[in-house]
């Protein structure tokens, strides 16, 4: 409906002069416009022009008098529109003005838009900027974003109803006219990566309406003002990678100060214990300030604090004041590893007392100190990852709401039993500890990385899913197939105790490890990457679960440090895409340096809709690949890219049903003492069959990422 009134409105503008544009009240066409902009045609009738060029690729050059009879012109948009012979006049009507990449150094002389509502100039060539109009009551918007010729901002007495300000990315900008106190109305001021910004005045602190103040990347900004208190209706600053060595006093005056970040400012050695009147700051980003070695213990007194993050900065002790957080539920400390140390290196030999006259320092982190987490009762992501800790508190079983645990790359040994307390706990990343010999007991369902853990023995078999990329200890002491079975028999009897009424349910089981053969338990099996199953009449009943599969896979050659890896199955019915299922490593969890093994599981319930697998599919095909892909900033993977320097070298399915849950659950054998013939008369068994669906959905597998930020699950269309 909405396109059709579109349609409509633009064949009653295109009758109003069917054959000279120029007279029409608007114009949006490429050609039309080219028309009236280049030939000098505009009449009075023109209100607005809207024009885009980028998209074809062309620079429209401009008439220099090309709006000299457009004395009536409310709005022009323009994209990619150049001026060879300049500008000589803009219509004073207009109340929007928004020309992106605007070609000249300044705005028409004579030009004295007293009804401009919002001015919008992103890109331009501008260097001055000499808007002299009377006072407006109208002017709202100005947007000279990323201006690099810009020196000086505009004259603010002109416009005293300003709200919005961008200036970001003005690299040449060196100060903010100090006339900008005027701006009573002003609530969001952008300026951002200024990168020669050097002073912020004082009288900045005036703009009582101010929410919103952005001076991110302005890297030589040494001092935020004194009196910033005094902005009142503040809500969100973020002064990341600016100089600032500390904060004002007054910041803690700002009561209604909801987000602020100071993310990676390397200068800032502290802050003041004013902070702890910030009665509503629910974020603050202290990540990435390497000189900042302590908190301040009012802290504490930050009542609504939900998010901390002060991730790779100097903190070597959390004061016990961040117990008293009962909302916060985000705490990242990675890479918190404290000042280091200075420890004697004693040399116990002949020349001993030698060594003690003239002994040399060495400097050893610390680790950092944590206090009782007990009070966090809100807390659902906790990171303590390279924070280099031998310990951890053990009342950390007393976070009930925990969901998201991160300790790679850590000193442990072994950790605290009450973490198998953790009831809501689904994500545990425990990879490169390599000092790691035993896990506690975990409870069902829970994806744990371990990948590069060498030193442990062996693992709960409460775990659901596993990575446990280059664990050969394990591997040494305890069977990879029979551990691989193990885990998938627990997974299948709570997936079974699920569909009996049980409320929670878990996402598909994977496991992979180091390991070179296929369990016999696998019926199907086969040398390389394809595998076709042909399926037996009356394979199809409501007893049937899904499918397990297994792959060896090795990699050749290692990766680029940030490049991860996919290793996909992809499966068709009757020749028929049903989607895929992938695993992902690499990056800080490492690569496989041998043959590993993949083990996963398809879950019915989980990866199909009920009704879209029938009697009628007769044969299955299942490939096996594996990829090159990236990961962005965001931490989501990427479309793939390539094949990897590697090989699969077998796999192996099986359909499971209901019989294979049922009798592991009464006999205390493991899956891997199956043989082909118990497998293919469970393959067959017969009962009722679903109904058919006239449209099955052809995809319905979910997508496992078991590294970086956790598990992710994604329909592909």
């Amino acid at each position: 409906m909405h396109d059709l009134l579109q349609e409509m409105g633009r064949e009653i503008v295109r009758r109003e002069s069917t054959n000279e544009p120029g007279r029409r009240s608007r114009l949006w066409l490429f050609e039309d416009v080219k028309h009236v902009l280049t030939k000098n045609t505009g009449t009075e009738a023109i209100e607005g022009i809207i024009l885009d060029s980028t998209e074809l690729g062309v620079t429209l050059r401009v008439n220099a008098k090309s709006f000299l009879m457009m004395n009536r012109l409310r709005y022009l948009v323009i994209k990619n529109g150049n001026l060879p012979n300049g500008l000589e006049c803009l219509p004073d009507s207009l109340r929007i003005l928004n020309w992106t990449g605007y070609p000249s150094k300044s705005l028409p002389l004579h030009f004295n838009p007293e009804k401009l509502l919002e001015l919008n100039m992103c890109h331009s060539c501008i260097e001055h900027f000499p808007l002299k109009i009377e006072p407006s009551d109208n002017l709202k918007t100005v947007r000279l974003s990323n201006s690099l010729n810009l020196v000086n901002t505009p004259n603010f007495k002109d416009m005293p109803n300003l709200e919005v300000l961008f200036l970001d990315g003005c690299t040449r900008l060196y100060e903010v006219d100090p006339g900008v106190e005027v701006l009573g109305k002003l609530t969001m001021l952008n300026l951002k990566d200024c990168k020669n910004l050097v002073h912020f005045a004082s009288s900045v602190c005036g703009l009582k309406s101010l929410k919103v103040l952005n001076l991110s990347g302005c890297s030589k900004l040494k001092k935020l003002p004194n009196d910033m208190g005094h902005l009142e209706s503040l809500v969100e600053v973020d002064a990341s990678g600016t100089s600032i060595r500390e904060l004002p006093c007054s910041i803690g005056m700002l009561e209604g100060l909801v987000s602020m970040s100071l993310r990676d400012c390397n200068h800032l050695v502290c802050l003041p214990s004013s902070v702890g009147g910030l009665k509503a700051l629910k974020c603050l980003n202290l990540s990435g300030c390497s000189k900042l070695d302590k908190l301040p213990d009012e802290l504490g007194l930050v009542a609504c604090l939900e998010k901390l993050d002060v991730s790779g900065s100097g903190i070597g002790e959390v004061p016990s004041s961040v117990g008293l957080l009962k909302n916060l539920k985000e705490l990242s400390l990675r890479g918190c590893k404290g000042r280091s140390r200075k420890s004697w290196n004693m040399m116990f030999n002949r020349f001993q007392l030698f060594q003690q006259l003239f002994r040399k320092r060495s400097h050893i982190p610390a680790g950092l100190s944590l206090p009782s987490l007990s009070g966090l009762h809100s807390l659902t992501h906790l990171d303590l990852s390279d924070c280099n800790l031998s310990e951890i508190p053990g009342d950390i079983g007393c976070l009930s709401l925990l969901t998201y645990l991160y300790m790679s790359n850590n000193q442990f040994v072994r950790l605290p039993e009450s973490i198998g307390q953790l009831s809501r706990l689904e994500v545990l990343h425990l990879d490169w500890c390599r000092k790691l010999q035993t896990l506690p007991e975990l409870r069902t369902g829970l994806w744990v990385n371990i990948s590069n853990c060498i030193s442990l023995d062996t693992l709960s078999n409460q775990i659901g899913r596993v990575s446990s990329v280059n664990c050969f200890k394990m591997v040494e002491n305890e069977s990879c197939k029979s551990t691989a079975l193990s885990l998938l028999t627990r997974y299948m009897k709570f997936q079974h105790w699920t569909s009996s009424g049980y409320t929670r349910k878990f996402s598909n089981f994977h496991f992979v490890a180091p390991g070179d053969e296929i369990p016999k338990w696998y019926n199907h099996q086969s040398m390389g990457s394809l595998m076709t199953v042909e399926l037996h009449p009356g394979w199809f009943t409501n007893k049937w679960i899904g499918f397990a599969f297994c792959v060896v896979f090795r990699i050749f050659k290692a990766p680029p440090p940030l490049l991860w890896r996919d290793t996909y199955c992809s499966l068709k019915a009757n020749g028929k895409s049903c989607g895929y299922v992938s695993l992902g490593f690499g990056g800080k969890s490492g690569q496989p340096m041998s043959d590993h093994i993949w083990f996963g599981c398809w879950y019915r319930d989980h990866n199909f809709h009920s009704h879209e697998w029938q009697d009628i599919y007769y044969q299955l095909e299942f490939s096996f690949e594996l990829v090159d892909g990236e990961k962005d900033m965001d931490f989501f993977f990427t479309e793939v890219h390539s094949a990897m320097d590697g090989e699969v070298k077998k796999c192996g399915v099986r359909m499971i049903y209901e019989e294979d849950v049922e009798e592991q659950g009464n006999t205390k054998r493991g899956l891997q003492h199956y043989d082909d013939d118990d497998a293919a008369s469970s393959s067959t068994a017969t009962g009722s069959s679903q109904e058919e669906e006239e449209e099955p959905h052809p995809k319905r597998f979910k997508r496992l990422e078991l590294d970086g930020a956790g598990p992710s699950d994604q329909k592909h269309d």
